[in-house]
């Protein structure tokens, strides 16, 4: 068989130009859309979240939760972190950061980061809510009244931009729901 060109196949490797191009793909999907880099896992209210500190929140309100808290979770409750400090602004229920520090303090978290302050004022405020006796206080029947009158518009002017592997802001529940992969259907 003279003059037949052999041909190889180099098994587990690929030429450079391949490399490049599956590194940008990934790179690309991993970064996801908008304007989150892929080390970060959202922006919100102007705010950049950090993947390594929205892990390190959700461990740390984990050991101290009574159900436990998903990554998705923490950010939900930080979109509504800027709305519940807002309303209670002034009034006789107010949390400081040292006074949610505390209070984590007191539940065995010592060391909590400001990620988890936020979040821990946000549950907090939520309880409020559902204490008949503050309801009582006229200033958090104003609070109340304020955040009644919230509206989706007010929502998305809120700018959420969440890292993909998070899910999806969604401004009607003002939470992070889970992103449904464009390649499941339920079709069929």
């Amino acid at each position: 068989m003279m003059g037949a060109v052999r041909r190889t196949r180099r098994h587990g490797r690929l030429g450079p130009v391949t490399t490049v191009a599956a590194a940008s793909a990934a790179a690309m999907a991993l970064a996801g859309c908008g304007d989150v880099a892929a080390d970060q896992a959202a922006i919100i209210d102007g705010q950049t979240v950090g993947e390594s500190e929205l892990q390190e929140t959700t461990a740390q309100l984990n050991t101290i939760a009574a159900e436990p808290f998903t990554p998705s979770g923490v950010l939900s409750e930080l979109t509504r972190a800027p709305f519940l400090d807002r309303a209670f602004a002034g009034t006789s229920v107010e949390l400081t950061d040292q006074e949610t520090a505390e209070f984590l303090a007191q539940n065995g978290l010592d060391e909590p980061t400001s990620l988890t302050v936020d979040v821990a004022r946000a549950r907090q405020y939520q309880t409020l809510l559902q204490d008949p006796q503050v309801m009582e206080d006229p200033a958090v029947a104003e609070a109340v009244s304020s955040l009644q009158e919230i509206t989706v518009a007010d929502i998305e002017d809120l700018d959420v931009q969440v890292n993909p592997r998070y899910g999806d802001f969604d401004p009607q529940t003002a939470s992070i729901v889970p992103e449904d992969p464009k390649w499941i259907s339920s079709e069929g």
